[in-house]
């Protein structure tokens, strides 16, 4: 591939083999591309990027295999603000194709220009064609109303033929595949990918958006029914008897006496003499016998029956003279008659849903145009058969159909257009369905077809090509808001801009329009629960109003449809994860525990096993930082097999379970921890879903050599500790917890000046703090304050146990290693400032036992610090306050007795004092 690159520009050039490249390196919403026939249209508001833009194109080597010039506009009269600037590229020729998309990683609009030369110029490829005998098919026909069609789709198996496509377009799809907007929406847990350092650094940038991904949100998309064209009644059957299509003419009643009684039996029809009317057929039938004139006697009585019942029908008499007109369509030589009759059979069978009887009868009544050459009532049979065949499923019929010649010529183009976009959507063959839309959508009368403009979108939106099926869809929400199906077609654009990582707030706001606009419940529904997902779930920092807004997930109780269980399923996966949001795993886990996943598609279990693992996770975390390890055990053992075992691994929970094992001295169980671990240690992390932060995202072999060092500290083998500390820093160079183990170690080997330095050397890294048990929190500061302790720096350890005690005032109290550190540091605090025994410090010594008493009101230290106070008040002039303390020392029979005997020596010397002076 040939590279051009412009030092300091805002645009390159790349040339490769197939295809032309230009990247625009710039926000999403500065450029606009637009084509039209063979010209690209650029528009822009920023007149410095115009400017630029046009300074770079100028100087621009033009590859004349793909565009033939460039124009430039400074007011383009099409754009929407008279400021707006363009650039018109004009291309080759009509089979120069263009696609753009932007880039978000890498902050860039890339555009690619193709020679598409197996497909026909859209200009040529025209749908109007010239019919023999010199007829010429309207177009222009008004589209139809839509019915559509609910059936449940054939699973198709669709081979990809890579042979038939040029290469160039190969190489498009492997590039439009690498952007994130038309990425996957349902992930694997199972297939993990290795990151490098870029994409994890790009996830960090993803990290800090006030949003989730898609993937966090309502992920589960299922495909919308096609919609085929509507079949237009020919006739009212409320209101319409068969004689509408064939009046019952006035005989020549001077000619015979049995012309003179057929227009007596119509005469008494007319006037509805049923009784005298159904005497003189009977009379007649006796005298010139049944043949004669059986054809207009039989419609006769069908229509008088029909005539007499239309405003009351009468089950029976309908069934009898439905019966006569099926008689007389099989029998009858008379056409015009047997027409007429096809047209109300049709409207009547097409009403009750026979499609099975309506397809015989269309074949019937067409193959009867075709034997009198009435090709004009040819139209009417023709979309019968193939509206009948739309609805029974018939898909390679239709296909068939509206492949034939003589259909092209009676059916308008849009017309047979419409039933093979059904056709291919209802098989599934969506690049069939595209193809032929952008073969013919230049020659295509507006408005389109509404049934084209819906399955075109549908086929797009399946294919990942949202930018073409928003549009679309658009379009058609714009023309056909009345269409019962536009509320599928609101949430499809939503659903688009969602897909495709829009404005957060336009892409709510279509949520909401979809909601309110909807009149199919189940699609508001749907909207509802995609609303609550993208604002309720997938939002990062939640408040109260966001959390008002699930109450949408709450089904309408007027409502008497149950949702789908496609519905059912996205409803299910909104809730349990508003519960993983809202840290409650425990209900999470009972929620999860109630879904049929043993009936779902393996692809749909394996994302609520992924949730699972997350949730077990979260429970585990909680009785991890609560230092109850052996909850942390338990919850591992029961739910491994079920929930962690059936996603990728996460290394940082086999950690936090090996560490647990080793607190609690369960050597064995570690050991088969352990093992299990290392067989993982070279699967790469699972990077989704992560619901709950974790501590550390190391390497599990890195992970694994951390438990050694863990397991070789609680064991107290502290020259192997040293030794593998030792390989483990050089491994890991820039790991800021080693500082901690080397000051932990230092400690314990009552090396106090290197246990201070090394703690202080992991204090001074704060972003890298990274211990995540609160146990060996509690280790560490206490190791450090009884360093500097022992080490007499009494000034030093004041400042820094005043600096510890804020520092976890809201952080571990609930945890009694942390709360007891904290006892200990606050009461070594008191001891010092006791042993300085300056006035001065008396005058705040009063205040720091009241607040140590009563924070730790069952500390081991009370009758200690008790004395302590009845000293300082003495000191203060509060005798009697001190008295009482020293008083209630001795009364009390927690207290020690070398704490009574202080206290008793402390009451004799006041006593001694009181008496001399």
């Amino acid at each position: 591939m040939e590279n051009i690159s412009f030092a300091q520009s805002i645009m390159d050039q790349e040339k490769a083999s197939t295809y032309l490249r230009w990247n625009f390196f710039t926000g999403r919403d500065q450029l606009q591309f637009n084509k039209k026939g063979n010209k690209v249209v650029i528009k822009t508001l920023n007149n410095d990027l115009y400017k630029n833009l046009k300074e770079e194109l100028a100087s621009l080597k033009i590859d004349q295999s793909y565009i033939k010039g460039i124009n430039y506009k400074e007011s383009d009269t099409e754009a929407n603000s008279a400021s707006a600037l363009a650039i018109e590229i004009e291309l080759k020729n009509d089979n120069v194709e263009m696609f753009s998309f932007y880039r978000e990683r890498d902050k860039k609009y890339v555009v690619d220009f193709w020679m598409d030369g197996d497909t026909v110029s859209l200009n040529k490829a025209a749908i109007k064609k010239p019919i023999e005998e010199d007829q010429v098919v309207d177009v222009t026909s008004k589209p139809l109303p839509i019915v559509p069609v609910i059936t449940k789709a054939p699973k198709t198996k669709v081979k990809k033929n890579q042979a038939n496509k040029p290469a160039s377009k190969e190489d498009l799809v492997s590039i439009v595949k690498e952007d994130k907007i038309l990425s996957s929406f349902i992930v694997d847990p199972n297939k993990v990918v290795v990151k490098s350092d870029k994409e994890i650094l790009a996830e960090e940038v993803e990290s800090k958006k006030p949003y989730r991904d898609f993937r966090y949100g309502a992920t589960f998309i299922w495909d919308y029914d096609p919609i085929a064209p509507a079949y237009k009644e020919v006739v009212n059957l409320k209101t319409k008897i068969p004689e509408i299509f064939y009046p019952i003419a006035n005989r020549s009643f001077k000619k015979s006496e049995q012309e003179a009684h057929l227009q007596l039996t119509i005469n008494l029809y007319r006037k509805k003499k049923w009784g005298l009317m159904y005497k003189s057929i009977k009379l007649f039938q006796q005298k010139y016998g049944m043949e004669k004139e059986w054809e207009l006697v039989e419609f006769i009585k069908a229509n008088a029956i029909l005539r007499e019942n239309i405003e009351t029908p009468n089950p029976e008499l309908f069934k009898n003279a439905f019966s006569i007109l099926s008689t007389l369509s099989e029998k009858s030589e008379n056409y015009e008659l047997k027409k007429a009759i096809y047209k109300y059979l049709l409207t009547f069978y097409m009403a009750k849903g026979e499609h099975l009887k309506t397809l015989q009868l269309s074949k019937n009544y067409y193959a009867g145009t075709r034997d009198n050459f009435d090709f004009e009532e040819s139209a009417i049979p023709a979309e019968a058969m193939l509206n009948s065949l739309a609805k029974l499923g018939q898909i390679e019929k239709i296909q068939e159909l509206s492949q034939e010649k003589s259909m092209k010529k009676i059916l308008p183009a849009q017309l047979i257009l419409s039933y093979q976009t059904f056709s291919y959507l209802r098989s599934g063959d969506l690049t069939s369905l595209i193809a032929l839309y952008e073969k013919n959508k230049a020659s295509l009368a507006k408005p389109i077809d509404p049934v084209i403009m819906y399955n075109t979108a549908e086929a797009y939106f399946r294919v990942g090509r949202y930018n073409e099926s928003m549009a679309l869809y658009e379009d058609f929400v714009k023309n056909y808001s009345h269409e019962f199906v536009a509320s599928n077609a609101s949430l499809r654009i939503a659903l688009c801009s969602d897909l495709m990582d829009r404005n957060y707030q336009d892409t709510l706001e279509l949520y909401k329009r979809a909601i309110d606009q909807s009149v199919d419940s189940n699609v508001s529904y749907e909207a509802r629960i995609r609303y609550v997902a993208f604002r309720g779930v997938r939002k990062i920092a939640l408040d109260d109003r966001d959390l008002e807004i699930r109450i949408f997930l709450e089904q309408d109780k007027n409502l008497k449809t149950i949702p789908d269980k496609n519905l059912s399923k996205l409803l299910q996966q909104v809730r349990l994860r508003s519960l993983i949001v809202d840290g409650k795993y425990k209900e999470a886990l009972a929620y999860l525990s109630l879904l049929p996943m043993v009936t779902m598609p393996k692809i749909d279990a394996r994302v609520f096993d992924g949730d699972g693992a997350e949730i077990i996770y979260g429970i585990i975390s909680d009785f991890y930082k609560k230092s109850e390890y052996s909850q942390v055990i338990k919850a591992w053992q029961t739910y491994k097999d079920k929930y962690v075992d059936k996603v990728a691994q996460d290394p940082f929970i086999n950690f936090v379970v090996g560490s647990s094992y080793v607190k609690l001295g369960l050597y064995k169980g570690f050991d088969e921890v352990y093992a299990s671990f290392e067989k993982l240690k070279d699967t790469p992390n699972r990077t989704f879903p992560i619901w709950i932060a974790r501590g550390s995202f190391q390497k599990a072999s890195d992970l694994l050599s951390e438990l050694v060092l863990i397991k070789d500290i609680k064991l107290q083998n502290w020259d192997l500790v040293q030794k593998n500390i030792a390989v483990f820093g050089k491994r890991m160079t820039n790991y800021n917890k080693t500082n901690y183990y080397r000051g932990l170690v230092a400690f314990n080997q009552k090396n106090y000046p290197e246990a201070v330095t090394q703690f202080e050397n992991f204090f001074s890294k704060q972003d890298q703090r990274i211990i995540y048990d609160p146990s060996d929190v509690a280790d560490m500061i206490r190791a450090y304050t009884d360093s500097i302790y022992e080490l007499g720096q009494t000034d030093k350890f004041l400042k820094v146990s005043e600096a510890i005690l804020n520092d976890t005032n809201s952080f571990g109290t609930d945890n009694a290693y942390i709360q007891n550190v904290r006892e200990r540091i606050a009461y070594l605090g008191i001891e010092i400032t006791a042993g300085f025994g300056k006035k001065e410090n008396y005058m705040l010594f009063e205040k720091k036992i009241t607040d140590f008493k009563k924070a730790n009101p069952r500390s081991i230290y009370t009758g200690r610090v008790n004395y302590l106070l009845g000293q300082a008040m003495i000191i203060n002039q509060k005798v009697k306050e001190g008295r009482d303390v020293f008083t209630s020392l001795m009364n009390d029979k927690n207290t020690s007795d070398y704490i009574k005997e202080l206290a008793k020596s402390e009451l004799s010397l006041l006593n001694l004092k009181e008496k001399t002076l």
